[in-house]
């Protein structure tokens, strides 16, 4: 496992000036930014190499953006990904915890599958619904 730090500008990863080195051992393996209203760096975690490590963290810049936009929507322009997130979230706190469960055995089929499946999942964490 190798553990990539890639720069971002504008929630964009760039991949410019990656850098990467073996991940400790016990080391949490999530990826994460340094800031998440204005983020320059983003870490990620990936065997598969360079390519895959700028695509998630693309992904985790996208849905980083998207809860920002959900949660103080004033100062950031808004994104389809912003969009698709929050029509998720609004639907997922609308649900039942058994409707919720159930609908996060859903299977991802694609980036939009994976935001919905983020926002159903933050709103059932702030709930205390997952299984740990």
């Amino acid at each position: 496992m190798f553990k990539y730090t890639l720069h971002a500008h504008d929630f964009t990863a760039q991949a410019a000036h990656l850098s990467f080195e073996p991940a400790s051992t016990g080391e949490v393996q999530t990826p994460a930014v340094d800031d998440a209203h204005n983020p320059t760096r983003v870490t990620v975690y990936t065997t598969t190499g360079a390519a895959a490590a700028l695509r998630i963290a693309q992904r985790h810049l996208t849905l980083i953006h998207a809860r920002r936009a959900y949660t103080d929507p004033d100062p950031v322009d808004r994104t389809a990904a912003d969009i698709v997130y929050a029509q998720a979230r609004s639907l997922a706190e609308s649900l039942t915890p058994e409707q919720r469960k159930a609908e996060s055995y859903n299977t991802i089929h694609g980036e939009d599958d994976a935001l919905r499946l983020d926002a159903l999942t933050d709103v059932m964490e702030e709930r205390g619904e997952l299984d740990t």
